[in-house]
């Protein structure tokens, strides 16, 4: 059981990474391992000096050397005094070269941490740019900013962690041939001090997880929350509920404190036990070496020695204790990262293999049907129409009629449920999605402006533009003077989702930024909603011209602003149920010629 769940958490995504990492900083990995055995040496070395040091201070005739330790001292014609000083000497070179050991130990597995943080960083912020818009969109943004952040803290505490119970373990083997060697009787004392200390963690680790896991949920619902209330902070202050918001987190707070608390009990709850057991195992075993022993002086160095290496054992088992702690501790974070990093259960965006290149004929719609939602509600049903190239086509009907829908698709932000749409007669998910989307500009109601200058902002989807060009289009936005009626003009930075801006200006910039980008195929979703009459006539003015030779998508509440197009769609409760001209459309007496009389009823009263 233990080694299915071992070799399932070795397998898992944030593992193979971290091992990929490994194996691509092998070099770092070397040196953590071999200062790790370098040190273990050292330390068996360091013990075994003392043990020689405190048997030359007692009676050299009573006291028996192991024979290669007769031969030398035979050699060596010194006073017990002095070697007896040479040895504390040899013994403080040792724990000095011990300390250097460590220190090595901690820089490497610190900067293998270091590299592997950046890398797992950068995976998951890759793994999340990936997603297809439809999956992406399940997650609240609050949610996969945690994920990120996280990310780089959860791996340095698991390769940390992990290199501290190598390393406990690794000194924990050399004591115990240490104490086995000195006397096998004395050692089974250490034997139960382990033994005491895996029960206790057998007994604690699933409770600790649990916290852990419940501490992680609390922790990450108060991050979306607080990221989501930051985010809507126009529309707190536009409602008033700035303290109904603060009430909300506070008890969210309240909720987190209370996982710590309970963490908290549960995480330090070794420690007092594994303080308490090294000292009664001392003195349990002075008392029985001293009571067993006819000549004490005799077993003083073998005592002395075995008590320094069991007290220095029960050091090292608290640290294999602390590791297994941690790592139950960080096993939520863990499992967490793999939630992300797992992609069996995920959707991506698709890659085609053609190049889009340019649009030759048409796009069309074929028996198109699209659900957003497990319960297969469609939001368009077996939509057929054709958008000729060069052409506008206005897409026209209420609320819900599926609009937008038709533009995610156009786009690409989400896939058919049922048909296809063709471009130049092949499937749209033939070709490459990105080099499809470089043929696009899309102006929407909801525009959103990046927290840098105007300049850059017009600069997003054509970054090597001039400065001359930005202005150009700027002006056919009708937004050149009031950026320079700016304080910076157009370094000027506008704050988050440019709240600086008034609605008219954003959109006049997002008309300049798809103007700039010369796009082939432009998107309008009711693109001059916001403006004011004379800003919205002047722009269509600039639109009816950058309109030419281009392929136009428009979606348009005022009717007045489509009577031009070439044909206009009519969609209703995600159906299509008319197309063709203005004046054809009047002359059906439909849906349009509905929605035609009540707007200019509207208007003449």
């Amino acid at each position: 059981m233990i080694v299915k769940q071992l070799k399932a958490t070795l397998n898992s995504p944030a593992y193979r990474l971290i091992s990929a990492t490994a194996c691509r900083n092998w070099s770092l990995l070397a040196i953590v391992l071999l200062t790790n055995l370098f040190s273990a040496l050292l330390e068996g070395s360091t013990l075994g000096v003392i043990y020689l040091a405190i048997s030359l201070l007692s009676d050299s005739q009573k006291q028996q050397f192991p024979p290669l330790l007769e031969r030398l001292l035979s050699i060596v014609s010194l006073p017990n005094e002095i070697l007896f000083l040479g040895l504390l000497g040899l013994a403080v070179v040792l724990q000095a070269l011990l300390a250097l050991s460590n220190y090595g130990n901690k820089v490497s597995a610190a900067y293998l941490s270091a590299r592997a943080q950046p890398q797992v960083t950068g995976r998951v912020f890759e793994q999340i740019m990936s997603f297809s818009f439809a999956c992406a969109s399940h997650y609240k943004i609050g949610d996969l900013l945690n994920f990120a952040n996280s990310a780089a803290s959860s791996v340095n505490n698991q390769i940390q962690t992990l290199n501290g119970l190598i390393v406990s373990l690794t000194f924990n083997i050399v004591y115990a041939a240490i104490l086995v060697s000195l006397s096998p009787l004395l050692a089974v004392v250490a034997v139960v001090l382990a033994v005491v200390m895996v029960i206790i963690q057998r007994q604690l680790l699933p409770r600790l997880r649990a916290a852990a896991h419940r501490l992680n949920s609390a922790q990450v619902e108060l991050s979306k929350r607080m990221t989501e209330n930051i985010q809507a902070l126009r529309l707190l202050h536009t409602f008033g509920t700035q303290q109904r918001a603060t009430d909300e987190v506070t008890l969210l707070l309240r909720d987190v404190q209370i996982q710590l608390q309970q963490r908290a009990r549960i995480f330090y709850l070794p420690e007092p036990i594994l303080d308490i057991l090294p000292i009664l195992s001392l003195a349990i075993l002075a008392a029985l070496s001293f009571s067993m022993s006819d000549t004490p002086e005799t077993i003083l160095p073998l005592l002395v020695t075995f008590l320094l290496a069991l007290q220095r054992l029960s050091i090292r088992l608290r640290g294999v204790a602390g590791a297994f702690t941690q790592l139950a501790d960080n096993s939520a974070n863990m499992q967490r990262l793999n939630s992300i990093l797992e992609t069996s259960d995920k959707q991506f965006a698709l890659v085609g293999r053609e190049t889009f290149e340019f649009l030759q004929t048409d796009i069309c719609f074929e028996d198109v049907s699209l659900s957003y939602t497990a319960d297969q509600s469609l939001a368009l049903q077996n939509v057929n129409f054709r958008i000729p190239k060069n052409q506008v086509t206005a897409l026209v009907g209420q609320s819900g009629a599926g609009k937008s829908s038709i533009v995610d698709l156009l786009i690409g932000l989400y896939q058919p449920s049922l048909g296809r749409i063709a471009v130049n007669g092949k499937d749209l998910q033939n070709y490459n999605q990105a080099s499809w989307r470089q043929h696009i500009g899309v102006v929407s109601q909801d525009t959103f402006i990046f927290n840098t200058s105007i300049l850059d902002n017009l600069r997003y989807g054509a970054p090597e533009a001039t400065f001359e060009e930005v202005t150009e289009a700027a002006k056919a936005a009708q937004a050149h003077q009031f950026i320079l009626d700016l304080p910076d003009s157009y370094e000027t930075t506008v704050g988050e989702r440019g709240y600086r801006l008034s609605g008219g200006q954003r959109q006049r910039l997002a008309l300049a930024r798809a103007i700039l980008k010369q796009p082939e195929i432009l998107i309008l979703d009711e693109a001059t909603s916001a403006l004011d009459s004379e800003s919205e006539r002047l722009i269509q003015q600039a639109l009816a011209e950058f309109q030419q030779n281009r392929t136009v998508i428009v979606i348009a509440h005022r009717l007045s602003t489509i009577v031009a197009a070439d044909q206009i769609v009519v969609l209703e409760k995600g159906q299509l149920v008319e197309q063709g001209s203005h004046r054809t459309l009047i002359q059906k007496q439909g849906r349009y010629a509905h929605y035609w009389n009540l707007q200019t009823q509207e208007i003449a009263v």
